[in-house]
């Protein structure tokens, strides 16, 4: 009876060791999920304020209201990835002649925040890439 009892105590406290480590990896792999997350923030497009909007016509329209949101919000709270899209966003859409002076000075303030100078050069670098990429498809394919 004794040794019975001694192999179903045993066994139990195996399975809670089991149970416990299988616990503490999840908890570890779930951390550092979130970790990671905050670090590099998240896309855009998860926030409201994305400045696209869909018009009638089902065309995509660059939104200055919602791009303003966005410079606030991302001047007085931290996201990497999110920001440097909205500035790779207003850099396509020109939007420094679209915004008044006191916003100007707003943008310019999230640009530097955000190191837009740099942004700009990885887009140029990035887009030279793609002009390789199209220039060697057409070459490929030559038309009659």
């Amino acid at each position: 009876m004794i040794k019975a009892l001694q192999s179903e105590l045993g066994i139990n406290v195996i399975a809670s060791i089991i149970a416990s480590v299988f616990f503490l990896a999840a908890g570890f792999l779930w951390g550092k999920y979130k970790e990671r997350r905050r670090k590099f923030g998240r896309n855009l497009e998860e926030y409201d304020f994305y400045p696209f909007t869909i018009t009638r016509e089902n065309f995509g329209e660059f939104s200055l209201k919602d791009f303003r949101l966005g410079m606030h919000y991302f001047l007085r709270n931290e996201d990497r990835t999110a920001a440097r899209q909205l500035i790779f966003i207003g850099e396509q859409n020109n939007v420094r002649d679209q915004l008044e002076p006191a916003e100007q000075k707003v943008y310019a303030q999230l640009f530097e925040k955000y190191g837009g100078k740099k942004i700009a050069d990885d887009t140029t670098e990035f887009l030279e890439n793609y002009v390789r990429l199209v220039r060697l498809i057409g070459k490929s394919f030559p038309t009659g």
